[in-house]
């Protein structure tokens, strides 16, 4: 094969980092151990305080054709890292993934072979999680499963944290909105929303990373945030996503599961109270049931927890859609775009 034709298959990987001397060293092998060729990691360092700067240029001196360094003087959040990255890279396709994964030996050669049937392809996370902690069991199955039930399928968000992209689209959609600071994926929302107007967006569940998911305090600040934040774009919208997590059973089944528990608590006063009971917990049913299935067929020993944990992040779902709706109809929420 010519230098112009492997280059017409180059794909330069962007790793927005901030103090991410943990996790870094172990998502960049695993991206160098895939053997893709030809392939540049771009790193970007967000002006971090520790010493991820010093473990990229350990990285870029051991592997000086293929890891190179971004730094930036001031933090600006993941979005600008990411349009930073992209910026310098030099080849036709670009593949963002998130410094607190490690993708799987085949992503790359996964997502090349799929790329010719749209402009965008997303990734999404395996089923083990890289830290051994019953929230990180919790993420990792539940998002495995909501992303994988439907095959190949045409998404509108585009997942960051594993996902490449032909530069065209890329820079005809403009980037990542550099002024959405605060993460919490919510710059990959907005991204993909403007990105599938004029871009096919495909999810494919074979390509998969595994991540470093955070303690249990974190998750759940992490899960109310994320939620209030894409309410402000579903109340503009009016639209679900088309798979995973966001997708419209999913959502209905969360907000019914409080709506159970509060309908049997005044059942205590009215019977008539069960019947609507009854119908909660058949709609929550039929949006996780098929997770609760594929937990007991994947990591049985895990059910009870699991069960526990969904329900537990059912609320804390439901009170971040409360807040998120509330706060756009008082006009206090961030502009959703």
């Amino acid at each position: 094969m010519s230098e112009d034709s492997q280059n017409t298959r180059g794909i330069s990987v962007i790793i927005p980092a901030y103090n991410a001397t943990a996790t870094l060293r172990r998502c960049v092998e695993s991206v160098l151990n895939t053997g893709y060729a030809p392939l540049e990691i771009i790193i970007t360092d967000d002006a971090s305080t520790d010493t991820t700067v010093d473990l990229i240029n350990a990285l870029a001196d051991a592997n000086p054709d293929r890891v190179r360094l971004v730094q930036l003087e001031t933090n600006g959040g993941p979005a600008r890292a990411r349009n930073t990255g992209a910026e310098v890279a030099r080849y036709p396709y670009f593949f963002f993934l998130d410094s607190d994964t490690e993708m799987l030996p085949d992503a790359l050669a996964r997502f090349i072979a799929r790329i010719p049937e749209a402009d965008a392809v997303c990734g999404h996370y395996h089923w083990q999680p890289l830290n051994d902690e019953p929230v990180a069991w919790y993420k990792s199955l539940l998002n495995y499963h909501m992303f994988s039930r439907l095959g190949v399928f045409e998404h509108d968000v585009f997942l960051g944290s594993a996902a490449g992209i032909r530069r065209e689209a890329f820079e005809k959609t403009g980037g990542y909105d550099a002024t959405l600071e605060w993460g919490m994926d919510y710059e990959n929302e907005e991204f993909g929303h403007r990105l599938s107007v004029d871009h096919k967006i495909l999810l494919d569940p074979s390509i998969t990373v595994r991540h470093d998911f955070p303690n249990f305090g974190n998750l759940t600040n992490t899960y109310f945030t994320r939620v209030a934040q894409w309410m402000a774009l579903f109340m503009k919208r009016r639209k679900f996503e088309a798979g995973g997590p966001a997708a419209q059973s999913v959502g209905l089944a969360s907000m019914a599961f409080p709506a159970f528990l509060l309908s049997l608590a005044i059942g205590l006063i009215t019977p008539w109270a069960f019947l609507p009971a009854t119908v909660f917990a058949l709609i929550y049913l039929k949006g996780y049931a098929g997770f609760l299935g594929f937990v007991l067929k994947t990591k049985p020993s895990f059910i009870l927890l699991a069960i526990l944990l969904n329900g537990y992040f059912c609320i804390v779902i439901s009170a971040g859609a409360t807040w998120g709706a509330l706060s756009y109809l008082t006009g206090t929420t961030n502009d959703a775009g």
